[in-house]
């Protein structure tokens, strides 16, 4: 199992409780990154569904909101 570690730029506080887009990069273990785009309620829920779609995630950072 792997652990993942979530740096943000800010607190995101959807009162409205919609789908937003996350521009999330990951980071992987070998020190490689990739931009993914995922839908998710806020910040963490972001970085958790775009560290499960990359292959050796070491730690995520949300890097835009749409």
């Amino acid at each position: 199992m792997t652990a993942v570690f979530s740096f943000s730029a800010r607190a995101s506080f959807n009162e409205s409780n919609e789908l937003r887009e996350y521009q999330v990069e990951v980071i992987t273990f070998d020190g490689e990154s990739e931009i993914v785009y995922v839908e998710a309620y806020d910040e963490y829920e972001a970085q958790e569904i775009a560290a499960s779609m990359v292959a050796d995630a070491d730690y995520t950072m949300v890097q835009g909101v749409a």
